[in-house]
């Protein structure tokens, strides 16, 4: 069957990934992606691990945005489910749900990754994680993990890494060999994450109240994230929703919340629903956050932002807000994996300055790549070839990162003030670190007693 025309609204960027470093038409590209499947295998652990089922559902919810020859997971029976999914009671309906392929089989798979001390001699990656902790471990590597304490956040930084790991190996982006344990503590970065002591505290506290600064795929991220640690709570949280946005087909390959069934829905309509299904209380706003926008009373003093965009983030310092915490992911094949992480303000650097420059430098991909005639479709070759390659996994893990400053901010933690990770290779990490008493910022914020 032939491919639809391409435009704007249904163009795939994380094919533009495979066209950049391939140097092969957009329709080559697109074959080779459904010609890539992904085996998920998990051991009976996963029965006792909220980050082990967080792992393996982001995995399932990531992978199948990029290996779109299906997503196969092996399940022990009847596992419970120990994450918040109304209606669903056990992880296999749930798997199901998210599109994957359970079997009780081992996954006929070239590309594999484990989860929960799988048994077998599993080849693949395997992955560790507790609540703030996540990472893989190399195949044939005997790497004992202690986990700390329990919850999804640290699962979903482990989803993350082991699908973009595993993905770029597959697609012959990333041809670097990774070897030995590599992942993250989530409570302190800039230390060796399989050390006891960066296990960090167990969950007491909540924030009261967020603001999400756009709802594309950071911010679907973000809503994924904080739908999974869900509101385990009497008391309300309620966050504050701000995009104008419609979902449409191009979405699909990097929105975490983006399906067929929300084409044409509003974007946080679609994030709303996710997070009230889960216990939230969330407020809508529709409408551009520019320089006019602020802070009032009562509103959430702390925002997550996901712009895609440097004009949007010049005002964020305007709003008033007591912490901001930003996401930012390349754009290019070389760069669209690499996450940096800011917190403003009072920062080393203010958001103005940082990025008072709002220029790109446009990919060199030939208009004969898209099927078209660069004279025949003037505005629409320079616009596609102008997109950023994005993908679902680079987006799950920055918002592990993410919401981590805002828990750490509650739980008397240390400020990071810059991150910035490459995921093909987690050794290249910069982080910079911040003293102050973080838990001031989210004074006025409020929080709420997870118990």
């Amino acid at each position: 069957m032939k491919e639809s025309p391409i435009t704007l609204t249904n163009f795939d960027r994380l094919a533009k990934g495979i066209m950049e470093r391939r140097q092969v038409n957009y329709a080559e590209a697109r074959k080779m992606l459904s010609d890539l499947q992904l085996g998920l295998i998990a051991g009976e652990d996963i029965r006792d691990s909220r980050a082990h089922q967080a792992a393996l559902l982001t995995a399932i919810n990531t992978g199948k945005r990029a290996f779109r020859g299906g997503v196969a997971v092996s399940l022990p029976p009847d596992v419970p489910l120990l994450l918040p999914w109304r209606g669903e009671e056990s992880l296999e309906s749930v798997a199901e749900a998210l599109g994957a392929n359970v079997t009780n089989e081992a996954p006929n798979s070239e590309h594999l990754i484990s989860f929960a001390n799988a048994r077998g001699g599993v080849a693949g990656l395997r992955v560790a994680c507790d609540g703030w902790r996540g990472g893989v471990i190399s195949p044939g590597d005997e790497t004992v993990f202690c986990p700390g304490p329990d919850f999804a956040l640290g699962g979903i930084l482990a989803g993350g890494i082991a699908v973009a790991q595993a993905f770029l190996t597959a697609s012959g982006i990333n041809n670097r060999e990774s070897v030995g344990p590599r992942g993250f503590s989530l409570w302190r970065p800039d230390q060796p994450w399989l050390l006891n002591e960066t296990a960090g505290p167990p969950i007491e506290m909540l924030p009261a109240k967020l603001w999400l600064l756009g709802l594309g795929h950071l911010g679907q991220a973000y809503a994924w994230t904080i739908g999974l640690l869900g509101c385990p709570t009497s008391q309300v949280v309620s966050l504050y929703l701000q995009d104008y946005d419609v979902s449409d087909p191009a979405n699909w390959s990097a929105g975490l919340l983006c399906e067929d069934a929300t084409i044409g829905e509003m974007k946080t309509r679609i994030a709303s629903q996710w997070l009230e299904q889960r216990g939230f209380n969330t407020r809508i706003i529709e409408r551009p956050f520019d320089e006019n926008t602020r802070c009032g009373a009562g509103e959430p003093r702390v925002a997550l932002c996901g712009f895609d965009n440097a004009e949007s983030r010049r005002s964020l310092e305007l709003a008033g807000y007591d912490l901001i915490v930003d996401a930012a992911l390349g754009g290019d094949v070389n760069r669209f994996d690499r996450i940096v992480l800011r917190t403003f303000p009072d920062a080393s650097e203010k958001a103005s300055e940082i990025y008072k420059s709002a220029s790109r430098e446009k990919p060199l991909l030939a208009p004969e790549l898209f099927d078209m005639e660069k004279e025949s479709c003037g505005i629409l070759f320079e616009d596609l070839a102008g997109k950023a390659v994005s993908s679902s996994f680079a987006g799950a893990t920055a918002s592990a990162f993410a919401i981590a400053e805002v828990l750490k901010a509650l739980h008397g933690g240390t400020r990071c003030e810059f991150l910035n990770v490459h995921l093909r290779d987690l050794r290249e990490a910069a982080i910079g670190l911040l003293d102050e008493q973080y838990q001031l910022r989210l004074a006025k914020n409020g929080f709420v007693n997870v118990r």
